[in-house]
């Protein structure tokens, strides 16, 4: 075994146990009873949280969260930045932002070379990327991109992905003419016939399609791929924040799983928020609000699982990333599936022993 792969092991097992024990116990109230409003408000820790793109329905509920107060309730003034030429990931690994948004598919590239990040959230329970394409090229199967000309952003695991999507339908992947896609969103190069067929998320530029008024075929990745069913986006922490901040970053999780779970039950309103602190969006509210409802179905499918990773999927992604060489190393093998939380549980108290201190065992129990 390298001393390489040895290392990242032990620090794996290190912050994977702890992001389980952020996300197992109760977050503790802030604030104390008779401070004023201007005292609280001077008292809260600003943190920086950093998107991965310009504000749209992914992020409605770090919006919610913050305008509903939650990150008030929770201790911290959080402040959601636009991701600036550097990547996300980047300002996290670096220790420039605790927190950011990112894809389980671009952490694979990043953990195999040690980043100290780690996974805390799911924002969207399922995998809601797919192909999309004009109806009238009756694009209906993967196999059906063969002599069509699709839009590539040139990413070596999106090539390799669309590759095992074609040839498990029985296509020839080499028969796909890739075209380069540049434009900040997919349908409007479809509409003008730069290409045929581009990958999107259906809850932004699917939605998008049909507010313009673009009649298209759309196909999910996970419905021919089981592996590609992967957590899109997540929520990323940086693992030195985690392990010198625990009862902060439980806080600012709990907070975020409200904003969502508020967004899930409300989406119309949720939408309005998003569009209060994106102002470009007012004009477009229509598809906005088209976009949330979509998503808030989304986000999971119980209000009160929302969040979390099952390590089977998870893994089972990592897996193909090895299998098809995107990947030396196995980061299944890395990330054990008992080190992966497999459900979160928020406690409206913390068990005590006589002594006033937590009770382990009683909070296992």
């Amino acid at each position: 075994v390298r001393k390489e792969e040895i290392k990242m092991k032990k620090t794996w097992k290190v912050f994977l146990t702890i992001v389980t024990a952020l996300l197992a116990v109760v977050l503790v109230a802030c604030g104390q009873g008779t401070a004023s409003k201007d005292n609280k408000e001077a008292e809260l820790k600003k943190i920086d949280f950093i998107l991965d793109w310009t504000p749209n329905t992914n992020h409605t509920g770090l919006y919610v969260a913050k305008e509903k107060g939650y990150f008030k309730e929770a201790g911290v003034d959080v402040d959601l930045k636009l991701p600036p030429e550097e990547s996300s990931s980047d300002l996290v690994i670096n220790g420039k932002a605790p927190f950011a948004v990112y894809f389980q598919d671009y952490m694979a590239k990043k953990l195999e070379k040690g980043a100290g990040i780690t996974a805390v959230a799911a924002i969207v329970e399922h995998n809601t990327s797919g192909i999309i394409s004009r109806k009238s090229d009756n694009v209906t199967s993967p196999k059906d991109l063969v002599g069509k000309k699709y839009g590539t952003w040139n990413d070596p695991t999106e090539l390799a992905m669309l590759k095992t999507l074609v040839e498990s339908q029985g296509g020839d992947f080499e028969k796909v003419e890739k075209v380069p896609n540049n434009d900040s969103n997919s349908i409007t190069p479809i509409a003008n016939g730069v290409f045929d067929t581009a990958w999107i998320y259906y809850g932004w530029d699917g939605i998008l399609a049909k507010s313009q008024g673009v009649d298209a075929n759309f196909m999910y990745l996970k419905d021919y791929v089981k592996e590609f069913d992967y957590y899109s986006p997540v929520i990323i922490a940086n693992n030195d924040y985690l392990k010198d901040n625990k009862e902060e970053a439980r806080k600012v999780i709990q907070a975020i799983k409200k904003g969502y779970q508020y967004a899930m039950e409300h989406p119309e309103e949720a939408a309005d928020i998003l569009i209060k602190n994106a102002p470009e969006l007012k004009e477009k509210r229509d598809f906005v609000i088209e976009s949330q409802k979509y998503l808030s179905k989304e986000y999971a499918s119980d209000k009160e699982k929302w969040g979390q990773f099952d390590a089977a999927r998870w893994n089972a992604f990592y897996k193909w990333d090895k299998e098809n060489g995107i990947l030396k190393e196995d980061l299944t093998d890395i990330m054990m599936s008992y080190m992966m939380p497999s459900k979160f549980l928020y406690r409206d108290s913390l068990p005590l022993t006589p002594n006033g201190k937590i009770d382990i065992k009683g909070l296992i129990n």
